[in-house]
């Protein structure tokens, strides 16, 4: 295929696409697809399942922050798919750990609650679409010192997890007005200082100054964060060494003065299942566990979308898809039952994993595949109301740190060599702003299985 850009679109090509790395599965290349505030139409789902088809295998992710990752790019053919995403209107993220320095990092796809302008009438949405149509591609952000996350929530809940954020915004309505709460400085990978929960900034944000106030965080991440050490470069380091005095005081040089307010951190919300929207419509919440999908159920989902919705669908931070509008849920539910399982509980819904499969850090059992593995142990034993978030490294791409159950991969030196190993945490709460703890260390094998059944029982029986 030939891709022609005329040389006046070329600033709005440049810098708005990269191909991550890959080391597992038979993969060396990964695409991230950014999707703003996780909104997508039955059109661009198709046109994203045809390049699964045709340069993915077939194979499709949601992340955990509502974007869609697709497997085997051959980088020989980026241009092309660069191209057909141009030509619908979506980008990348910029995947900046290639690099081994502290640069390069951009503004990552911005999340926000799935129900946004459906189950009240404050559509944060709007500014997560905004946002991310604001820094993508723009040269006075591309080179951060360190990705930069961003989330919003308005639903009165926390359904986005914004503690583990560099920037969660918590929609309120305040004396009469809408607004936001800033929380500031999460992050639960290992870089220095270590898995870090946000804390509230302790200030209303009007609406209105939502775009340069966003904008004002991350021009400080941008120019005083650490360019001297990868490890110390997440705002997290910032906001640890500065106190969060000093970063209001900074943050009002550059947007003027915000009201002081003690607001305690929302409780935690997944819109599972379905429910009824301000307009007498209904929403329905599609379980997908690991968020693993088809180039065949991206397109199913969307026919779906057409036939039972508005034809827009939502990607959760759960990595679950969310039908809106919806006229007739239990015929919405009758047809997704010929191509999905829809079983209902949180352990469904809200349990999550990394992509530990393609990125070469771990052996078998990978995240996902022990995701299925101890979800099977949780029917066995009649559990369905459990989160367990699986990361297969330090890194926390699978949220180990604030699941109920959490495991994080590790190698474990056996008699027989070195074996993919797990430990295993657990009363993490991401609302509460509450890490889980490690329970047992270097678990494998069917170790791994007994030590996560003997801990079901304790929480069963109140221990």
């Amino acid at each position: 295929m030939e891709i022609s850009i005329d040389i006046g679109d070329i600033s709005k090509f440049v810098g708005r696409y990269s191909l991550g790395r890959d080391n597992g599965n038979g993969s060396l290349h990964f695409l991230r697809i950014k999707v703003p505030a996780g909104q997508i139409d039955s059109e661009r789902l198709r046109r994203v399942a045809e390049l699964s088809r045709e340069y993915g295998r077939g194979y499709a992710e949601i992340t955990d922050r509502q974007s869609i990752q697709l497997h085997w790019i051959d980088p020989e053919k980026s241009l092309e798919i660069f191209g057909k995403l141009y030509e619908i209107g979506y980008f990348t993220d910029m995947c900046g750990q290639g690099f081994s320095g502290a640069c390069f990092g951009d503004v990552r796809n911005i999340i926000a609650c799935p129900l946004s302008g459906k189950i009240n009438d404050f559509d944060v949405a709007e500014h997560a679409v905004r946002l991310t149509d604001f820094f993508t591609g723009n040269p006075d952000y591309l080179d951060l010192p360190r990705k930069f996350k961003i989330a919003f929530s308005g639903c009165g809940g926390d359904c986005v997890r914004l503690g583990i954020n560099d920037l969660g915004m918590f929609g309120i309505e305040y004396n009469g007005e809408r607004g936001f709460v800033p929380f500031v400085g999460g992050s639960i990978g290992a870089s220095h200082p270590g898995p870090t929960l946000a804390k509230s900034l302790g200030v209303f944000v009007p609406e209105s100054k939502t775009f340069e106030f966003v904008k004002a965080v991350v021009e400080i991440h941008r120019d005083h964060s650490s360019r001297e050490s990868k490890a110390k470069a997440r705002f997290k380091n910032l906001v640890s060494e500065w106190g969060l005095d000093r970063l209001r005081e900074e943050i009002e040089s550059r947007v003027g003065p915000l009201e002081r307010i003690d607001v305690a951190a929302p409780s935690q919300c997944d819109h599972n299942g379905s429910g009824v929207q301000t307009n007498g419509l209904q929403y329905y919440t599609l379980p997908v566990l690991g968020g693993v999908l088809s180039a065949d159920k991206l397109e199913f989902i969307a026919e779906m979308a057409d036939k039972h919705a508005d034809g827009e669908v939502r990607l959760t931070p759960e990595q679950n898809v969310t039908f809106v509008d919806v006229d007739d849920v239990e015929r919405l539910k009758n047809d997704l039952s010929k191509k999905f399982d829809l079983k209902e509980g949180r352990l469904y819904y809200s349990s999550i994993a990394c992509a530990s499969n393609f990125c070469g850090r771990t052996s078998e059992p990978h995240a996902k595949e022990l995701l299925e593995r101890l979800v099977e142990v949780c029917e066995r034993k009649g559990v369905k109301d459990l989160r367990i978030h699986i990361s297969g490294c330090r890194n926390a791409c699978g949220c180990h740190h604030v699941g109920e159950i959490g495991l994080v991969g590790r190698p474990v030196r056996t008699k027989n060599g070195v074996v993919q190993g797990y430990d295993l945490l657990a009363g993490g709460d991401f609302a509460s702003l509450r890490m889980a703890k490690v329970v047992k260390e270097g678990l494998h094998g069917d170790e791994l299985v007994r030590e996560f059944e003997r801990l079901l029982e304790e929480m069963r029986n109140g221990a």
